[in-house]
């Protein structure tokens, strides 16, 4: 927004910034494929392969968070869980699954959002917004989610590896105090190409992030503005003023 800005009041650059001899590449690469640049330009947009997160945690967490809040949503009651485990690629253990004593008792919010087993007990105790929320990774940890945090184990699964890197996949097994195991697999998290996030979801998790630092009214006059783009008259400018802080 900002180079619109200056873009359109009029300051320039040097045109070869990107590919030219002193140019950003040559600068960081010494070399780069322009037609990995220039294919399709115009014709493809890389836009629609944009990943959106629902949740205010690591990427890796997702698949889990979705499998936790599909079993919630079929009447699963977290009172009723013996054991947990939870199905992810092995490249991503170390991130939200190890040390095993680091991720099942997580030392602050923050690295709450890194551990696997805690937001499996997020996802089946808590949630907010589009199923977890900023206020789940907030003040201090609560002990019930700490104590199913505990009954998680993470283990590599198969199919999750063999889809990573071009899908974050899981399978969530639970296995209920009488003896009964359920199950949920998701091949791909939500918000990706495979399972888009709506207009809705967007717009809610906009509410739910501008809330915490803009008015209620300019919130709504900058969803619209944005929604309703150039064609409503919007300029980079006007956009900019919406987001300023409050006088």
């Amino acid at each position: 927004m900002s180079a619109a800005v200056l873009a359109a009041d009029g300051l320039t650059g040097p045109p070869t910034v990107l590919e030219g001899r002193f140019g950003f590449f040559t600068a960081h690469t010494g070399d780069f494929t322009a037609d990995a640049l220039l294919r399709g330009l115009g014709t493809d947009w890389e836009v629609l392969r944009t990943v959106y997160k629902p949740y205010p945690s690591n990427h890796f967490t997702h698949p889990g968070v979705d499998c936790a809040l599909a079993l919630r949503a079929g009447g699963l009651d977290p009172a009723d869980v013996a054991e947990i485990e939870l199905g992810v690629a092995a490249p991503v253990l170390r991130t939200i699954a190890e040390p095993t004593a680091e991720k099942i008792r997580p030392r602050s919010a923050y690295h709450a959002k890194f551990s696997g087993p805690y937001t499996i007990a997020a996802a089946l105790l808590g949630g907010g917004g589009l199923g977890l929320s900023l206020d789940d990774f907030a003040g201090e940890l609560p002990a019930d989610r700490l104590a199913l945090a505990a009954r998680v184990r993470c283990v590599p699964d198969p199919r999750a590896s063999e889809l990573f890197p071009r899908a974050f996949a899981a399978v969530l097994r639970v296995r209920t105090r009488g003896g009964a195991l359920l199950e949920h697999r998701v091949d791909s998290s939500r918000g990706g190409p495979q399972h888009p996030l709506s207009a809705a979801d967007l717009a809610t998790k906009f509410q739910l992030n501008a809330e915490r630092a803009v008015p209620p009214a300019r919130i709504a006059a900058l969803r619209d503005a944005v929604l309703g783009g150039t064609g409503a008259g919007v300029t980079p400018s006007a956009l900019l003023a919406l987001t300023a802080p409050a006088a």
